[in-house]
């Protein structure tokens, strides 16, 4: 049980500490993938084509994207 306090904790935490995206304000989100959890910019996954990325500058690389926890092996 302590385990997931912690996590929970990290998790609100790494929310509060950064609310929005740094690239583009959007609200980050928790995602979950491979057992582990990323607070991050919901259009980290979204499409962008070579062209468009460099016309307006916006990589997926620079949206915020933290590492909260590894989540243990049930």
């Amino acid at each position: 049980m302590r385990t997931n306090e912690r996590i929970l904790e990290r998790i609100e935490d790494a929310e509060r500490d950064l609310p929005f995206c740094e690239q583009c304000g959007r609200p980050t989100t928790v995602a979950e993938r491979e057992r582990t959890l990323f607070l991050e910019c919901p259009t980290v996954d979204e499409p962008r084509s070579l062209l468009s990325s460099i016309l307006r500058l916006d990589f997926a690389s620079l949206h915020t994207n933290r590492l909260i926890a590894e989540l243990p092996a049930a």
